[in-house]
């Protein structure tokens, strides 16, 4: 797929201003959304990320300490609110879509591809997501796109700097997200494949490249050897093997079971993540043989080889992972945000040769980032309204059940002169609860005592730890405003507990509040 030679394709974007337009817009209206008209309360993994923001650490049982770090250095500038709880993600969008754009550039040197690719890294409803919402996916996928981007640099112009620029983008990368480790993967099989194509600088540099990524390295591995290596079992949790921090349940003892709709899903919600960018590299792979007599010869034919090594070992773990287990959309994407500049360039080779599949598709492309930018404030009104779409669900505003909480509350504190304490059994659920309730005070999981007995994070901190009996001293006597859960589960701590059904404003199917009385510590926190 070497570069086109200047046709009248496109004219009007071979041009910087149209990318450079593109990104400070997009960048602009994200800001004014999210600072004034924003509506969306934080969803479960938003809120239990800013608990960890209050009470950093090296790094945390399910995740690095990226989210953390960001979230914090944002809230400590501007205040914790919903905004700023979000800031970090929206300008880790704005740099992912500059490091996708300068990547097409460096290796298509054509200024129409650059729009071209930045539109389809937007493009992808993953992506687009991932720039408004903050989890770890949106700042892990600009890491991933500056780090592939210098990568390229690295192996195949002779860039000195580009080394240390792709260690410190991996070491970032791996705070947020440890499958940042495959990327390297993915440049040891281009080496392998393109190995003529290669100008690299020397071993100096390239050692200081080593150096800079294993700064995101350590930290994680110290924090995990003190700490028994508590991500290590939770990734096996995942994955119900064995040594892992939920009991195996697959196959009722029967060994390794396989459901075949594990991996058809798995490429369903790659569509679903990547949307027509997913066709649209499927067919610019399908035409490249089509492509290579146009243009320059030599360097052109390394990028793309370059691209689909990158992309390559994301789609081989996760493909793998579907023959243990369900695949979840977001795993996958970083393989598309480094196919994201093959996308654009398909779009105008095909435009070029007038191929009208390739053409459609890129217009279903532009249709969808149209439907993500309109649909974002009618989904937003849309979850304020009853009865809630079942899609939109888990964006309905908390502030009903928190004000309902409240009052809750304020009943126990009435009826028993007590100041009552909130614990909810899933993680997210006491995360919403800290963040909204006023005074912001400490709330407690259980889902470590309930069911299947999964830790968190809640479980790691010494002040939320349910079986501290330093806690249950704290706690001893007081009633509490409990979530999710029965009666006969509540009972094993306190004296009394009256189940109130769903109350208003709860936005998960099926669970129930309850209010106990006389609480007396989970069994491992009770002395003799």
């Amino acid at each position: 797929m070497p570069a086109l030679a200047a046709t009248a394709t496109l004219r009007w974007a071979d041009a910087w201003w149209p990318t450079i337009a593109f990104i400070t817009g997009l960048l602009a209206v994200r800001l004014v959304f999210l600072i004034w008209f924003d509506p969306f309360t934080l969803i479960e993994d938003e809120a239990h990320y800013w608990e960890w923001s209050r009470r950093l650490g090296w790094s945390y049982y399910s995740k690095g300490p990226g989210v953390a770090w960001a979230i914090a250095a944002s809230t400590a500038l501007f205040g914790a609110s919903e905004w700023s709880v979000r800031l970090p993600t929206v300008i880790a969008s704005a740099v992912g879509t500059v490091a996708c754009a300068g990547l097409a550039r460096d290796i298509f040197r054509d200024r129409r591809v650059i729009l071209l690719s930045a539109l389809a890294y937007q493009c992808m409803p993953g992506v687009f997501i991932t720039g408004i919402i903050m989890t770890i996916d949106g700042p892990y996928l600009a890491c991933w796109a500056l780090a592939t981007w210098a990568g390229w640099r690295a192996l195949t112009t002779g860039s000195r700097l580009a080394w240390p620029a792709l260690g410190l983008s991996l070491a970032a990368g791996f705070l947020f997200k440890y499958t940042a480790v495959l990327l390297p993967v993915g440049m040891g099989l281009f080496v392998v494949l393109r190995r003529r194509h290669l100008r690299t600088a020397g071993r100096g540099w390239i050692g200081l490249g080593v150096a800079c990524a294993l700064l995101g390295v350590v930290p994680i591995l110290l924090w995990n050897a003190e700490h028994g290596w508590a991500t290590v079992h939770h990734l096996m949790g995942h994955l119900g093997v064995p040594g892992g921090d939920v009991t195996p349940t697959q196959g009722s003892g029967r060994g390794w079971h396989y459901d075949p709709m594990w991996t058809i899903e798995f490429f369903g919600l790659q569509f679903a993540a990547a949307g027509a960018v997913f066709p649209l590299v499927i067919l610019g792979f399908i035409n490249k043989k089509k492509a290579a007599g146009r243009g320059s010869a030599g360097w052109s034919a390394a990028g793309p080889a370059y691209l689909f090594c990158a992309a390559a070992p994301i789609i081989a773990l996760y493909l793998g992972v579907s023959l243990l287990t369900r695949v979840e959309a977001n795993w996958a994407m970083a393989a598309f945000v480094s196919l994201a500049p093959a996308a654009g360039w398909t779009a105008l080779d095909g435009f070029h040769r007038k191929d009208r599949p390739i053409q459609w598709v890129w217009r279903l492309c532009l249709f969808t980032f149209a439907a993500m930018i309109v649909g974002t404030p009618i989904a937003a009104a849309r979850a304020h309204r009853d009865p809630v779409p079942a899609a939109l669900n888990r964006l309905r505003p908390i502030t009903p059940l928190i004000r309902n909480a409240e009052a809750l509350g304020d009943r126990l504190r009435a009826e028993t002169g007590l100041e009552p304490f909130y614990v909810a059994i899933h993680y997210g659920r006491a995360s919403q609860l800290a963040f909204y309730l006023p005074g912001r005070p400490t709330v407690y999981a259980a889902s470590s005592h309930f069911g299947d007995g999964r830790r968190t994070q809640y479980d790691l901190w010494a002040e939320t730890d349910l079986s501290n009996p330093e806690v249950t001293g704290l706690l001893k006597g007081r009633p509490g405003v409990l979530f999710d859960g029965s009666v006969a589960e509540w009972e094993r701590f306190f004296d009394r507990v009256v189940d109130l059904g769903p109350i208003g404003g709860e936005t998960k199917k099926g669970r129930h509040t309850l209010l106990g009385y006389g609480y007396e510590g989970t069994p491992e926190s009770r002395t003799p």
